[in-house]
């Protein structure tokens, strides 16, 4: 009786550890634009950036995801952390649209549904990679992009065979 508990409680907990996802290695990206006031509410979201603090109102649909993405990359300096996200050719046809239709304005980037950084689009990206600077911690840092280069290679592993 003893083992039986034993094995349906390893069991539970195997099937806990897959539905939860068991996706240490891998991070949801989503990428989002800038509301425009004329955009019926129920199609704009609010979300809330820490740093800096300020509150955002974006599309309810995300423009890009980490399935567009191709590697992620961090850059440390003794004065600021970027993150570098190269996305694949669609991603980067996305970018290149999104960024030359809406200069001037924000985009939200959050890694599991947490906003990381909200900045503007100041010029027209033709290489697909965007470069944001955080301010975040080298362990959390570390983490992004484990999760997010691991989110790309999980995407673009039928690509490869």
């Amino acid at each position: 009786m003893k083992w039986n508990t034993i094995y349906r409680s390893a069991v539970a907990l195997v099937i806990c550890w897959f539905a939860a996802g068991c996706k240490e290695d891998e991070a949801a990206l989503r990428i989002f634009l800038q509301a425009s006031d004329r955009l019926p509410e129920a199609h704009r979201k609010a979300i809330v950036i820490r740093n800096p603090p300020m509150n955002l109102t974006v599309n309810q649909l995300s423009e890009l995801s980490e399935l567009d993405l191709a590697s992620a990359k961090a850059v440390k300096t003794p004065t600021r952390k970027q993150l570098v996200l190269q996305f694949d050719p669609h991603g980067a046809r996305v970018i290149e649209t999104f960024t030359a239709e809406h200069r001037g304005e924000l985009y939200v980037i959050t890694i599991n549904a947490v906003p990381v950084a909200a900045p503007m689009i100041r010029e027209v990206v033709h290489d697909g990679k965007l470069v944001i600077d955080l301010d975040v911690t080298d362990e959390e840092m570390d983490k992004m992009v484990k999760g997010l280069d691991g989110s790309a290679k999980k995407a673009h592993g039928l690509d490869r065979m």
